[in-house]
């Protein structure tokens, strides 16, 4: 043994007391016979008698000269805290005093319903001339592209077009499309510029392109969740987000890449890319979403964040991002990869879009 007879005493001390609070150990009086021989011996070395049939405690209290410390305290027993369903997940910083569930009800009791109205944005009318090059248009914000379409500079089905375009162009580069919906965007492109014409408006949504993660069901696309076992994955139904964006007016473009069950930026069909050094991945597991959006082939995408699946790709890839505060948007009809966690975010190039 190469410690020294002092270092040997106190790992022998530790073993002891740590035997003590073994709720587990059987046949304690064999183990404490065995460790009173081991620092007999030890004890001899350094000039302690032996033990005999004292117990270990009455050793250590032999050897206090040898080896002075403080007297060891049990820290006071505290009461379990009762975690109410209302409390943020593990993981997540909330430096509000007792929670984020005392925190809600604190804001009720002070404004009612009014703590949880939304509030209203407002995309600023386009004013000038509108861009003519494709890639302009496709790298513009979302709320511009917004502002373009509603004052009929541009329609939904050109816009739509480009991307779809940019899409097919690069998606060989960036490998971050699971399934182009061609005929479905232009569809619904064409819909949402019939509706304008006609007077009618969605709001800031509408006939704008967006790309989703490919672990939300969509009832004409399959949901491969990122494996090729399920590739061919059809659902007879659409995800909470897909029917609130399309009644928004919101054009669906492409399902995009998610890394194998939703972990990090590799799926069935290779890595995802990072559009401004594609000899790395886009990070995940929103890895298609993140490089789509940096890229500009869509105006923005939704991903999913269950412990940095949003952020980690939006910081790779350069754009903003948004992880909402969980159970504030719908997941239902999204892949469950944590039920206490996941959460649905957008995926955009500016904060305002974010928004």
């Amino acid at each position: 043994m190469d410690s020294t007879p002092f270092e040997f005493l106190e790992h022998a001390e530790a073993e002891l007391m740590a035997m003590e609070h073994d709720a587990a150990a059987t046949g304690v009086e064999r183990r404490e016979f065995v460790f009173r021989s081991l620092v007999a011996a030890a004890a001899s070395t350094l000039g302690v008698r032996s033990l005999g049939a004292q117990s270990p405690q009455a050793y250590f209290d032999a050897t206090a000269g040898l080896i002075a410390r403080p007297a060891r305290r049990q820290p006071p027993a505290q009461e379990p805290v009762a975690l109410g369903n209302g409390e943020a997940p593990a993981l997540q910083f909330m430096p509000y005093p007792e929670g984020t569930g005392a925190l809600m009800e604190r804001m009720v009791a002070r404004h009612g319903v009014k703590a949880f109205a939304r509030s209203t944005f407002t995309v600023e009318p386009w004013v000038g001339a509108a861009p003519t090059s494709p890639e302009a248009l496709a790298f513009l914000p979302a709320h511009r592209l917004s502002a373009l379409i509603k004052a009929r500079k541009i329609t939904s089905r050109q816009i739509t077009d480009i991307y779809l375009d940019r899409l097919e162009k690069l998606n060989p580069t960036l490998n971050c499309v699971v399934t182009l919906m061609k005929e479905s965007a232009r569809a619904e492109a064409d819909a949402m510029d019939r509706e304008l014409a006609a007077g009618k408006s969605r709001g800031p949504l509408h006939g704008v392109p967006y790309g989703l993660k490919d672990l939300f069901a969509t009832k004409n696309a399959p949901t491969s969740w990122g494996t090729g076992d399920l590739k061919d994955q059809q659902f007879d139904y659409d995800a909470d987000i897909v029917v609130r964006l399309r009644n928004a007016g919101a054009v669906l473009l492409a399902k995009l890449s998610t890394g194998l069950f939703a972990q990090n930026d590799w799926w069935y069909g290779g890595r995802t890319n990072n559009p401004w050094n594609p000899t790395i991945g886009s990070s995940g597991s929103s890895a298609g979403p993140g490089s789509a959006t940096a890229a500009g082939l869509v105006a923005f995408a939704i991903g999913t964040e269950t412990q940095g699946s949003i952020v980690s790709p939006s910081i790779r890839n350069g754009i903003s991002a948004l992880r909402p505060t969980y159970g504030r948007v719908s997941r239902h009809g999204g892949m469950v990869l944590s039920w206490s966690q996941d959460r649905v975010g957008p995926m955009c190039r500016t904060a305002e879009d974010c928004a």
